[in-house]
């Protein structure tokens, strides 16, 4: 396969320290190719909750699309980690954004011959998911390749933000509008960008090729550079990436609230075009602007993180998030006000992107670059992984909520905002007395 081809020897990264990052021209063919994916998965996402309410109307079943996509990330966090240590982090990237072009138009030609069903819905975006699972993996990683150490969260910021924009607030609110045009349209977008993405992958010109293992990893003490180094099993190598986070205590505090983070949250978006179109009353268009004053909250969130990191420790960032994820999802869950949820959405949105840079900026910096796949696959399986459960959870609560236990439409629907209000603000409990204890010592 010519997209996997073995590394022969180590590459060290290119000198970064000089390169502005607007005039790093790998960096900018990047940001594009991301961007353009996040714009046409930001109309895809969109457009799929609405082709799933034209087959069914059951939760349940909804839901089971959701957890499809999600499911990937369960199935391949783990050993797509162990590929980007091994192989071309570059070919990686471009053979997942071919394989999203051709799901993505496959998918478009069974929606313009409207042949869709639930269990071929299932089997699409399991691919797409599949696809993004490759493509997520080795761009946070090809990330500290690009830019210098002390640029990483200004660089992950800016990604952070350029995804959002393109795929929440220009895929999510444009998606609205091109779904009451046509509901073929998103996923032809979707195709085209794919490709283009692709294309731009194609053209990075620095070598983005794993470091060589350490000796007690993967290579010997001995291993010359001019072969091939020897390598353990796939087993071994994944169990490297649960040993360095068993053994370091913060990775470990960071392991746990993104499970229960993650498994709360999707249990709450599987459901949320039902709350939208039934708590709500909104039209898809009218989701597309609540997504997209969301993201507004989040490109806030990824501009701002570098500065405010700069004055308050990632602790402090991190519990502040968590108490405000709490508080302004309760208060969603608590009113059929699109005006009260929109504004609940913005405000969370923020504080979600904090989380998340803060939390990937510790991880490019503490996790060696050899390593960083596989750590990175264990923390996408804890977290992302545990969405498919999340979603499926989710579909199952709000169905046992109208249904075994009688709480009506709405009161089921609102349910999962409860339960990630609860979590949010038990872990920041939770994560402050842990801190107390180690952060002083890391330095976090």
């Amino acid at each position: 396969m010519p997209f996997m081809m073995q590394n022969s020897a180590p590459t060290d990264p290119p000198d970064k320290t000089a390169t502005r990052l607007g005039a790093n021209a790998d960096y900018k063919r990047l940001f594009a190719a991301v961007a353009l994916t996040f714009l046409g998965d930001g109309l895809t996402l969109t457009a799929v909750p609405w082709l799933i309410s034209g087959v069914t109307r059951d939760a349940f079943e909804a839901s089971l699309v959701t957890t499809a996509m999600r499911l990937p990330w369960l199935l391949f966090s783990l050993p797509i980690g162990v590929v980007i240590d091994r192989y071309s982090r570059k070919n990686i990237a471009v053979a997942s954004s071919l394989l999203r072009a051709i799901v993505l138009i496959a998918l478009t030609a069974c929606v313009a011959l409207e042949a869709i069903n639930i269990p071929l819905l299932m089997l699409f975006t399991f691919l797409i998911g599949a696809s993004r699972v490759a493509f997520d993996s080795t761009v946070q990683t090809l990330i500290p390749r690009i830019v210098h150490k002390d640029q990483l969260e200004k660089a992950n910021g800016q990604f952070t933000a350029g995804q959002l924009i393109t795929s929440d607030i220009l895929g999510a609110s444009l998606g609205g509008l091109i779904v009451a045009a046509g509901l073929i349209l998103p996923f032809a977008i979707d195709s085209v960008t794919a490709l283009i993405a692709f294309a731009l992958l194609l053209a990075l010109s620095s070598a983005f090729r794993p470091e060589t293992a350490q000796a007690g990893d993967t290579v010997p003490d001995d291993a010359s550079d001019s072969v091939l180094p020897k390598r353990s099993g796939w087993l071994q190598e994944m169990a490297i990436g649960f040993r360095h986070i068993r053994e370091d205590s913060f990775l470990r505090l960071l392991a746990l609230m993104s499970v229960l983070v993650t498994l709360t949250f999707s249990g709450m978006v599987a459901t949320q075009v039902f709350f939208v179109q039934d708590v709500l009353g909104l039209n898809s268009f009218g989701f597309g602007v609540l997504l997209a004053i969301a993201t507004v909250g989040s490109v806030i969130g990824g501009q701002a993180v570098g500065r405010w990191r700069r004055k308050m420790s990632a602790s402090s960032i991190m519990l502040i998030s968590l108490i405000a994820l709490g508080v302004f999802y309760g208060i969603a869950g608590l009113t059929r006000s699109p005006y009260v949820v929109g504004a609940a959405y913005f405000c969370a949105a923020f504080f979600i992107v904090t989380y998340n840079v803060v939390r990937s900026s510790i991880l490019q910096r503490a996790v060696p670059d050899r390593l960083l796949g596989r750590v990175g696959g264990v923390f996408r399986f804890l977290s992302l992984g545990m969405g498919a459960i999340g979603a499926l959870l989710g579909g199952w609560i709000v169905s046992a909520g109208e249904k075994s236990l009688g709480l009506g439409r709405v009161a089921a629907l609102q349910l999962p905002y409860g339960i990630v209000s609860v979590v949010d603000l038990a872990l920041a409990v939770i994560a402050a007395l842990w801190l107390r204890r180690i952060g002083p010592a890391r330095g976090i």
